[in-house]
């Protein structure tokens, strides 16, 4: 019997083999793969343990933050308030009738003068304006004293008319010459002129008070 292998066998073989080695080398380099875990089987007793058991990486929950109550705001202090003082009293202003029942400014005039004119005017009277400054002129020219009183001025004027002798009332314009103490000794009623006055007050010094006054 003939065992000679033909040579093309032979190439078949080795050509396997080669193969075989190549399978066997690509098996050795190939890296093993994870293991596979092992399937652990729980019991019921465990399994219902760990569901009532919370897991150690869960965090218990915060208790919330106390936060300290704002503080009340302190009341502002209103001051209390401080009772008004009492106005300075100022000093009384000079009464404007004298107690004889003459206008203040006639009784002062009177103590500086002996003879004194009066000159009764009404100053929204360009008239009177007139008659005002020719009384005071002829006032000047003798040196007696002279006093202006406006019909307007109800205290003034109504304290003149008051003393007047028979009630009469002021003439606007007018003049009225008084003699100390405090008679009325001429009287002109309507306008005149400086000469007219400087006369009548020079007569004045020696004539009778007139009659009720």
């Amino acid at each position: 019997m003939d065992l000679t292998i033909s040579r093309p066998v032979r190439i078949f073989a080795l050509v396997a083999l080669i193969a075989a080695l190549g399978v066997v080398g690509l098996l050795a380099l190939k890296p093993k793969s994870d293991a596979t875990p092992p399937v652990i089987v729980r019991s019921a007793t465990t399994v219902a343990s760990s569901a009532t058991t919370p897991s150690a990486k869960t965090s218990a929950p915060k208790p919330p933050a106390i936060t300290s109550a704002a503080k009340p705001k302190r009341a502002t202090s209103v001051p209390a308030p401080t009772a008004a003082k009492p106005a300075t009293a100022k000093p009384k202003v000079a009464a404007l009738v004298a107690p004889n029942g003459l206008p203040t400014v006639l009784v002062r005039a009177l103590r500086q003068h002996r003879i004194v004119v009066v000159s009764v005017f009404d100053p929204q009277s360009q008239t009177d304006a007139i008659s005002y400054a020719e009384a005071r002129a002829g006032a000047a020219a003798v040196g007696a004293g002279f006093v202006g009183i406006s019909v307007l001025d109800s205290v003034t004027a109504g304290a003149l008319t008051t003393v007047l002798p028979s009630g009469s009332l002021l003439p606007t314009p007018g003049v009225l010459i008084y003699r100390r103490p405090d008679s009325l000794v001429y009287r002109i009623d309507g306008f005149a002129d400086r000469d007219t006055i400087a006369q009548a007050t020079v007569a004045s010094a020696a004539a009778a008070p007139l009659a009720g006054s």
